[in-house]
């Protein structure tokens, strides 16, 4: 009698999922929609939530996506460089961080709306602040996108990808235990700088030579097998330092790419990550739970809207502030209105941690879904937006966004010469320390009354009297920090602008005003959205947005007498 061996478990759950993920990825090709649905769809099937007789093991098939998150990181790692991220240019950077702080300010905001806990509405604005590098990737060549418009969005999309890689950091400290208290959060941060100083040190100049020698040596078999080795070392040193192995992924990303043989890795190890990278959103898509959502319909709104709109605005807003035509600007805040990769490893970062409720992970996977599709008739419909928007406005704002966008042009344009721009070195110093002080001095105000009322009281003064005077101290030092901290942009502003206006030749009276003050508002949004969604947390629900509220009305009244005093032709 011959007995027929049984096929090994993870073997039935592979041939599963990829099977299954064929089927839709075909499906959704032929309907001209994004595989990632594809690879949803495939997931939702054979989990555990829908009545289909085909359910793969979610353990084994968990296992094979994290394969998928280190080769997806790992691939981003090679990727980055110091010199790329400086060749994106101040746009990207800008909107980056002002759609990145508005969307995890925002996203907190929505969390705490829904009754969620603090550490979970933290999650979930993490999870909003980043956009999808592969989804608009793969929109932009089926739309065969090019020029400004893809240059912009795709520098952005390297910019958010370094922030991704911070917060992952910075959300593995908060929910293994330091929570959202300041000082076990500041000793878990000195541990990142520290693991990530000895990392990054002994890679730099250890392993870029050994794989330099590893490729010329011209085998492709042994080449892949090194890189894919230190990739998944690297992701282990993490894991057993306490943080993400997609950090550990990147840093290895980062270290093959100095030496200068990315292009060939990044050939070699494409399929293999794109395989994974299936499995990662098939996984992502077994924990579905098609019963979650109709009971959660208030967040698939609110994140629904929040995507499509907050990002769509605040990416308008800061490609504008930074010199690109408003049509530009615009479908540039539409390509990035979608999230995906990283919100789920963010939120799936919560539910390991166990700080993440059931409820988050399918308002991510649907919200995603349905900003993917969205995402390709933007794109399409945007410019005809624009040039509707651009139609309304008032005569003497259309002019001065053409002469602000042709100054930042010819700014953007000028050398990157240490010679040129060492008299800023100070005031961008300066004005980094400011946030960061008035940041910590916030965070730490709640321990100071803890401490100083009771000091005080014991000498005899009443509580109210206490801390109204612990409360003056503290908000005296942030008004002076504050005051410093909008002395160095008023300063760093009044250079570029006066930069800006000399390299373009444009005299127009009342340009150089009105062009210091987008670049205050840019460099001051660029500081104060990410402290907003930092602080956010650690403050009074309603004071975080009253404030930002304040900020942009009185920098919209500024700016429009500053526009009513041109005079443009």
């Amino acid at each position: 009698m011959t007995i027929t061996p049984t096929p090994p478990s993870i073997l039935v759950d592979l041939a599963m999922v990829l099977g299954v993920a064929a089927i839709t990825t075909v499906a959704c090709q032929r309907l001209r929609l994004p595989v990632v649905v594809g690879y949803l769809l495939a997931g939702l099937i054979i989990g555990p939530h829908v009545p289909v007789p085909l359910v793969a093991d979610q353990g084994n098939v968990h296992t094979l996506s994290e394969l998928g998150v280190i080769l997806l990181m790992f691939s981003l790692g090679l990727e980055f460089s110091l010199k790329k991220l400086l060749r994106t240019g101040p746009s990207a950077a800008l909107v980056a961080l002002i759609q990145g702080g508005f969307m995890a300010w925002s996203g907190y905001l929505a969390g705490r709306f829904l009754g969620w806990s603090s550490l979970e509405s933290v999650f979930a604005g993490a999870a909003l602040a980043i956009s999808s590098t592969m989804i608009i990737a793969r929109v932009f060549a089926t739309l065969k996108t090019t020029g400004p418009l893809a240059e912009l969005v795709l520098s952005t999309l390297i910019v958010q990808d370094l922030l991704a890689i911070l917060l992952l950091a910075l959300l593995t400290a908060v929910g293994s235990g330091a929570g959202l208290s300041l000082p076990a959060l500041l000793l878990t941060i000195g541990r990142l700088a520290g693991f990530l100083v000895v990392v990054l040190a002994l890679g730099r100049w250890i392993l870029p030579p050994f794989v330099r020698w590893v490729a010329d040596a011209g085998n492709a078999e042994t080449l892949l097998v090194t890189v894919v080795g230190l990739c998944f070392t690297f992701s282990l040193l993490a894991a057993k330092a306490g943080y993400s192995v997609a950090l550990g992924a990147f840093l290895a990303g980062m270290v093959v790419a100095e030496s200068g043989r990315e292009r060939v890795v990044e050939h070699l190890v494409h399929p293999l990550r794109d395989m994974f990278v299936a499995v990662f959103f098939v996984s992502i898509g077994m924990q579905i739970d098609p019963a979650q959502l109709l009971p959660n319909w208030r967040a698939l709104l609110l994140f629904g809207a929040l995507v499509l709109i907050g990002k769509i605005v605040s990416g308008a807003l800061g490609g504008l502030l930074g010199g690109n035509s408003l049509r530009n600007s615009i479908r540039a805040g539409a390509g990035l209105a979608q999230i995906g990769e990283f919100s789920f490893i963010i939120a799936a970062l919560g539910q390991q941690l166990g700080v993440v409720g059931p409820a988050l992970f399918p308002v991510l996977v649907a919200t995603c879904a349905w900003t993917t599709l969205t995402t390709p008739l933007l794109i399409r419909n945007s410019e005809h937006l624009a040039d509707r928007i651009e139609q309304r406005l008032p005569r003497v704002l259309r002019h001065f966004l053409t002469h602000h966008r042709v100054a930042m042009g010819h700014l953007r344009a000028m050398p990157l010469r240490k010679a040129d721009w060492s008299h800023l070195r100070r005031p961008f110093t300066l004005l980094l320390l400011d946030g960061l002080a008035i940041t910590l001095l916030v965070a730490l105000g709640a321990l100071i009354q803890r401490t100083a009322i009771p000091a005080l009281e014991a000498r005899g003064l009443p509580h109210r009297l206490a801390a109204l005077l612990v409360w003056t101290g503290i908000l005296g030092l942030i008004l002076r920090l504050s005051t410093g901290l909008l002395g160095q942009v008023r300063r760093i502003a009044h250079s570029l602008a006066a930069r800006a206006l000399q390299a373009s030749g444009d005299t127009t009276e009342g340009v150089e005003d009105a062009t210091r003050l987008c670049l205050e508002a840019a460099l001051g949004a660029m500081v104060a959205l990410p402290m907003a969604a930092l602080l956010q947390p650690l403050l009074p629900p309603g004071l975080v947005p009253a404030l930002v509220l304040a900020a942009l009305a009185g920098g919209g009244i500024l700016l429009w007498r500053r526009l009513r005093a041109l005079r443009l032709g």
